[in-house]
């Protein structure tokens, strides 16, 4: 094995465990928000004090936004970010948004007359 191929190996190992610890922090703290019914969002300077703090001293935002860009994960915990934030989705987030429960098939309308029956046929 050439040495390159060795560094890169090893780089991609390292990354998948900042993600790893990145995943994990960003979902305690969405559901601590979740939990205390709010939205959230963090600094970006704060999440890389944590991640310095979990023992990724390497973390910055150029290695955010790969990681992001290759990782559904992250693309389904965050909403947006940018330099200086990052913005999780959370209930409070998808309540604030409420394009996000339109269907223009009205199948949604369906199921809750489907349920409504169910319903009144127990009684």
């Amino acid at each position: 094995m050439r040495f390159t191929e060795f560094k890169n190996k090893l780089s991609e190992g390292g990354n998948k465990e900042v993600e790893s610890a990145l995943i994990n922090t960003l979902n305690q703290l969405r559901g601590e928000a979740d939990s205390r019914g709010e939205a959230s969002e963090i600094s970006f300077g704060a999440v890389e004090e944590i991640m310095k703090n979990t023992g990724h001293p390497t973390f910055n935002h150029l290695l955010f936004k790969q990681m992001y860009d290759t990782s559904d994960t992250l693309k389904n915990i965050i909403d947006d970010f940018n330099i200086e934030k990052i913005v999780l989705k959370t209930e409070k987030n998808a309540e604030a948004n409420p394009e996000m429960d339109f269907d223009n098939q009205g199948s949604t309308d369906k199921v809750k007359q489907m349920a409504k029956s169910a319903m009144n046929k127990r009684k």
